[in-house]
């Protein structure tokens, strides 16, 4: 049976990350629900494109301007077949722009402390620079 009621698309987790990393790290600007197409040049590879049209990515960690992560957060349905091959073009996506893709478990944000929170993304937002292309 459907319903009317309006899906949350920016879960709890994606808001508090988003919290935490504006007060942490001072040089990051965040976005929320940012579609792929406004974030990539239309990528060559035709099975990506669809992805690139009408995906978006939940958490946009941007560094002078310039995306450098994108974080996710999902339930239980991201380990169905068609929202995993979507996720997995997503991170190809990503990568190819030299873009770092962060997906994790909803619940997960409560469940961390601040120090292993800073580490996890960390690695993330400093870690090794994927070269552009």
């Amino acid at each position: 049976m459907e319903t009317n009621i309006p899906r949350e698309i920016i879960t709890e987790d994606i808001k508090q990350i988003e919290k935490y990393i504006n007060h942490i790290w001072e040089q990051f600007t965040t976005k929320k629900e940012v579609k792929l197409r406004n974030l990539f040049p239309e990528p060559e590879e035709a099975g990506l494109r669809h992805i690139w049209k009408y995906g978006s990515a939940d958490l946009v960690v941007l560094k002078d301007n310039k995306p450098i992560c994108i974080i996710e957060s999902g339930g239980a349905h991201h380990f169905e077949e068609k929202q995993s091959l979507n996720d997995r073009r997503k991170w190809k996506l990503a990568e190819l722009n030299g873009v770092r893709c962060l997906n994790m478990v909803v619940g997960l944000s409560g469940k961390l402390s601040n120090r292993k929170w800073r580490t996890l993304l960390g690695r993330y937002l400093f870690g090794c620079q994927v070269h552009r292309r």
